[in-house]
């Protein structure tokens, strides 16, 4: 049973080595910002004032190439 053990492990072990992971490098992304004025009423003269708040983002393309899956686990049921 231990030797079951110990190859199955092992094998993971020479599994991870061999895949090496990519280095992604970094990219100048465009930046994109964004500001929105809001309408506010406050209870001091002059009662009716601009509230603003800023957005920042950054652009990227929709598909990117992650080193971690982002599905979803799919459900085991063990008897």
């Amino acid at each position: 049973m231990q030797l079951k053990v110990i190859v199955f492990a092992a094998i993971q072990i020479v599994a991870v080595l061999a895949n090496p992971v990519e280095v992604v490098e970094r990219q100048d992304l465009p930046i994109h910002t964004a500001t929105r004025v809001f309408h506010t009423i406050v209870h001091k003269s002059p009662f009716l004032v601009d509230k603003t708040s800023t957005i920042v983002w950054t652009e990227s393309s929709s598909i990117t190439d992650t080193p971690v899956s982002t599905a979803a686990p799919s459900p085991t049921i063990g008897y």
